[in-house]
């Protein structure tokens, strides 16, 4: 059996076709459980800008970006996003955007499962430490909801 290869042939064979492209804007927001954690983050943290899970789907042999507030569902993850994923440390700046953090992205039992980033609103002077602490707070929020890598992609209800 050929490995699935594209989160968009992914949710295919879970009976979610057409919930992921390639394309930014337009596509579809994935129905996957994984959305829905972003979703919910972004509702719960108002200074929270963009929030990305960069992972790589069941069968799968890139990791790409799975659930986002920005689009870009399937779009391969980039140096800076396997860095973090390959050494385990974060990684941040400041971006036109806001303040930006990438983490691993972990399961409640503390296995790595990729690259969460997450831009929160930043002015010059703020205070980048306690920024980069509300980050992994909120990768913690997150890890405690996600039991495994396949509930990511399980289907929202």
């Amino acid at each position: 059996m050929t490995p699935v290869r594209t989160l968009a042939a992914m949710l295919a064979l879970a009976g979610l076709a057409g919930a992921a492209h390639a394309q930014p804007a337009a596509t579809p927001t994935p129905p996957i459980r994984a959305q829905a954690l972003v979703e919910q983050a972004l509702a719960r943290h108002p200074d929270l800008k963009i929030i990305a899970f960069h992972v790589t789907p069941p069968g799968g042999v890139d990791n790409v970006i799975i659930a986002s507030n920005i689009g870009r569902f399937g779009k391969k993850a980039d140096a800076d996003d396997m860095a973090v994923l390959s050494s385990g440390k974060p990684r941040a700046e400041v971006t036109r955007t806001g303040y930006s953090v990438e983490l691993p992205l972990r399961d409640a039992a503390g296995r790595t499962l990729g690259v969460v980033g997450e831009t929160f609103a930043y002015q010059p002077g703020d205070d980048t430490g306690a920024i980069e602490g509300k980050a992994e707070a909120l990768r913690d929020e997150l890890a405690a909801e996600i039991p495994d890598h396949a509930w990511l992609f399980a289907p929202r209800r």
